[in-house]
């Protein structure tokens, strides 16, 4: 069987896959930010001594916005799904899924099933109340006020406060919450207070610049609410090849508005952005980088730590 999902949310998307293949033992896990799909297509077309069942969770399967350059890969993703092995369950995590498109037109016409995990504003506290139904939790209407205040309309980090307040108490009050809960906006040095939905971006950001004390704090955060993360190495990855990519580009005397235009970045400033941050490295350098990053990665496939791997990996630039 074939599924694609779209998700706004790590807990649910997560909560879901398991579901799918809580039944299959024999499991591997891609990310395109990470991998290529023909990685994806080896694997499946092994099949083992006994046609056992397989799972394979493809994340970060970014094909389906409707841009030329990724007709040739979903072409081949789709005659993958059309031939896959009856034996293996597929599952593709798309976060951008455009359904005016004729890719992904051409992909919702395969024998697939499609599960939307995008969760609308009408729906947030139907989410929350069938997640307290179901485990048998009450929260005081005001509690729940200050929970969602607290993790500024985030599904994810609303369900993990849940669940840290109701091992204190089946009945989650105001003082509960008060005492208990975490704040998930956290202050800037200028005292501002920003949306802790941004994190994963300050902490790429801090990480480029080599801000590393403050790195490790937005890190820190990440953890704590419990962030998927090969999407967090994609993100890494991506900042740093790009930052390669750019830099030497500029050595080579390309304009900024030529590098733009050979990247598919829309606006010169994101150029800019690439430039100023890798002043600070030298070719070699980022290069070196990407492949410790990489490195890591399959250290981590291998069954090393999540956590630490990437410690270990911001340690060494």
């Amino acid at each position: 069987m074939v599924y694609v999902i779209r998700s706004t949310s790590f807990r649910l998307l997560n909560d879901k896959i398991n579901e799918l293949i809580k039944d299959i033992p024999d499991r591997k896990y891609f990310s395109l930010d990470i991998d290529e799909l023909d990685d994806v297509i080896i694997d499946a077309s092994y099949v083992g001594l006994f046609n056992d069942d397989r799972a394979i969770v493809v994340r970060e399967v970014n094909y389906f916005g409707g841009k030329a350059k990724y007709e040739d890969q979903v072409n081949k993703l789709i005659n993958f799904i059309n031939n896959i092995d009856s034996s293996i369950t597929l599952i593709l995590v798309c976060n951008n899924l455009n359904k005016t498109k004729d890719t992904t037109k051409n992909l919702l016409k395969c024998n697939l099933e499609f599960i939307d995990l995008n969760i609308k504003d009408e729906d947030f506290d139907k989410i929350i109340q069938e997640y307290l139904d179901k485990n048998n939790i009450k929260v005081e209407p005001k509690a729940l006020v200050k929970l969602k205040d607290n993790t500024v309309n985030n599904i994810d980090l609303i369900l993990n406060e849940i669940d840290k307040l109701s091992i204190i108490s089946d009945v989650i009050t105001w003082r509960l919450v008060n005492d208990y809960s975490s704040s998930y906006i956290i202050p800037k040095d200028s005292l501002e207070e920003i949306d802790y939905n941004d994190i994963s971006f300050k902490f790429i950001d801090a990480l480029a610049n080599k801000k590393f004390k403050d790195a490790f704090a937005y890190f820190d955060k990440i953890v704590e609410r419990g962030d998927d993360i090969y999407s967090l190495i994609g993100l890494i990855n991506s900042q740093y090849s790009n930052m390669y990519l750019v830099k030497e580009a500029a050595s080579e005397g390309l304009k900024d508005e030529e590098i733009a235009e050979a990247l598919g970045y829309k606006k010169t400033g994101r150029v800019y952005v690439m430039k100023k941050n890798g002043n600070l490295y030298t070719l070699d350098d980022l290069k070196e980088i990407i492949v410790n990053l990489s490195e890591i990665d399959v250290k981590i496939k291998l069954g090393m730590d999540p956590i630490n791997g990437l410690k270990e990996f911001i340690l060494s630039i």
